[in-house]
């Protein structure tokens, strides 16, 4: 069962990895952005690796692996095609004749992958099924031999009482004690002679069935079950006393169990031959199992709603992912004409329009751009949902130091002070925090762009419970307090796009990264006296999961 959910892991993880290299590959074939090429390279060098370790998974399942060796070809062509198409965006070509035939040999190729892996899945999804089938099978075969088990220790327990006190203290005193051990016991105990009729019973046997101990004696078994079920006992008990082929040791079944009332209550009778005085008796010891039944039904629906989540959970990827999809190609592709018109309108025809009619085209050109940042930030919030978490432990004043310095290299003629705490430390996914102190940061510096010199600061205090809260604190544009439940929300801005430019996608990204780490992100801030950024990260009992420390200058 384990090997089958691998297999099923890594077609999802080379299906997420070729998804990424597409992605990128359009999206810096179409914008030119370098940071487009490192997503590129890296899911494009991971894809060969993870197609190996597919096929040693599968070395045992030939047709499998037939399947995959079908499907390799197509995949390093995808690869040859993706690379091409960012080789001709760095040469800015890939908008004049490349566009069309590489997209469209892209989306094939694309097509007959997911084909492919989609047919793989689905057998794979159908073997698991058969495996956890097989499991439960085994799981209730044990539990049942368990329960049997104890029944039976205790059964010759008691029987080997019986025998030591009759050795012991004589018949009559031994009767009497055997009579008070068999009234101490949980279930009901019945004795059957070889005629089938009942010769000796304890106290529980008449709470259970409510008959008392004269109405039983020298009834048939049957007495206490329903009709549907005395012929299948008949044949139980007779089992028992065959000469044939040898008598049978011991036994446990389940039967439905029938009250004086009519009432009718699942049993579990555990039944085992004993030799007596006057020849071959068979004891059977009768437990309610009512409110294991109830347990069983509830484990059941239970484990059925579960199932029915994951379903759910698994059809809601696929939908995330299909709207990823959906949102690296069929958004692009109209976005890509309306910008390449619009350029061919600046460059060819520009000596024929007025310096209105040259503005509107820029205006054009600029929205083009300001929508495929949405773009490529739709594309980054998809993936955050669906990566992996790595957790480790991880230096966060070096993390932080590092992304300060690329904002600082981006405009290095800005005066901004940088307080960094020295020491800080996390567990957490590396790659997924430096997201979270990029759009902190980011915004810090786009909301002090106005300053001639601002302040950034980021540091951890204590709570009561030992625990830390982060800051990201600056002293620019802030924001109304009244509208801070919109921070958070996809496409929610409280400031103007003509007065800081944005997606509005950001904050909403670093929400959801600190809720996959089970912590909690909150803001402060006031108009033109800056804002405060808080979050915490819990480890796996919600406990503090580094140091504290002051914030302090950077030497």
């Amino acid at each position: 069962m384990t090997h089958t959910r691998e297999v099923l892991e890594k077609l999802g993880d080379i299906a997420a990895r070729l998804s990424e290299v597409e992605s990128a590959a359009r999206s810096f074939a179409i914008s030119g952005k370098q940071s487009h090429l490192s997503p590129f390279y890296t899911a494009a060098e991971a894809v060969p690796p993870q197609v190996d370790e597919l096929k040693l998974l599968l070395r045992d399942d030939p047709g499998q692996l037939r399947s995959v060796a079908s499907i390799e070809p197509v995949i390093a062509r995808h690869l040859k095609v993706m690379k091409d198409m960012v080789e001709l965006g760095d040469k800015n070509l890939f908008r004049g004749y490349g566009q069309r035939n590489l997209t469209d040999e892209g989306n094939n190729l694309m097509e007959q992958i997911r084909a492919a892996f989609s047919t793989m899945d689905k057998e794979q999804r159908a073997r698991l099924d058969q495996e956890q089938t097989t499991v439960a099978a085994k799981a209730a075969r044990v539990t049942m031999i368990s329960w049997a088990g104890s029944l039976l220790s205790g059964l010759l327990v008691l029987a080997c009482g019986a025998c030591a006190l009759l050795a012991m203290h004589g018949r009559g005193k031994a009767e009497e004690k055997l009579g008070r051990l068999l009234g101490s016991m949980p279930d009901a105990l019945v004795i059957v002679n070889t005629e089938g009729k009942i010769v000796g019973t304890n106290a529980h046997t008449g709470k259970l069935f409510g008959y008392s101990d004269r109405e039983l004696q020298g009834e048939s078994m049957a007495l206490l079950v329903p009709e549907r079920f005395r012929k299948t006992q008949r044949q139980y008990y007779t089992a028992f006393f065959s000469p044939r082929g040898g008598r049978v040791l011991e036994t446990t079944m389940e039967l439905c169990g029938l009250h004086k009332d009519g009432r009718e209550f699942p049993i579990e009778v555990s039944t085992k031959p004993l030799a007596a005085e006057k020849g071959l008796v068979v004891t059977s010891a009768i437990r309610d199992i009512t409110e294991r039944k109830q347990v069983e039904q509830q484990v059941s629906k239970l484990n059925k709603e579960l199932e029915r989540h994951a379903m759910e959970l698994e059809n809601a990827y696929k939908e995330l992912e299909s709207f990823s999809y959906s949102v690296s190609h069929d958004l692009r592709s109209p976005l890509q004409n309306i910008d390449n018109f619009s350029r061919i309108l600046m460059e060819d025809y520009a000596n024929q329009l007025d310096a209105e009619g040259l503005d509107y085209v820029q205006r054009l050109r600029g929205s083009c751009q300001h929508m495929e940042d949405i773009i490529d930030a739709l594309l980054a919030l998809s993936n955050m949902m669906r990566k992996e978490l790595l957790v480790d432990q991880l230096d966060l004043t070096a993390l932080a130091n590092a992304v300060a310095a690329d904002l600082k290299q981006k405009t290095p003629d800005r005066l901004v002070d940088w307080v960094i705490a020295e020491g800080l430390t996390a567990e957490g996914d590396a790659q997924l925090l430096r997201v979270v102190l990029e759009n902190l940061f980011g915004n810090a510096w786009k909301f002090t762009a106005n300053r001639a010199r601002a302040r950034i600061e980021f540091g951890a205090l204590p709570q009561s419970n030992g625990a830390r809260t982060y800051f990201v604190r600056d002293d620019g544009a802030g924001f109304d307090m009244a509208h801070a439940g919109n921070l958070f929300k996809p496409f929610k801005r409280l400031h103007d796009q003509s007065e800081f430019r944005g997606t509005g996608i950001g904050l909403a990204t670093v929400q959801r990264v600190i809720h996959r780490h089970r912590g909690k992100i909150w803001a402060e801030g006031a108009v033109n006296h800056g804002a405060t950024f808080c979050f915490t990260l819990t480890g796996e009992a919600g406990e503090s999961n580094g140091q504290n420390y002051h914030s302090a200058k950077p030497k």
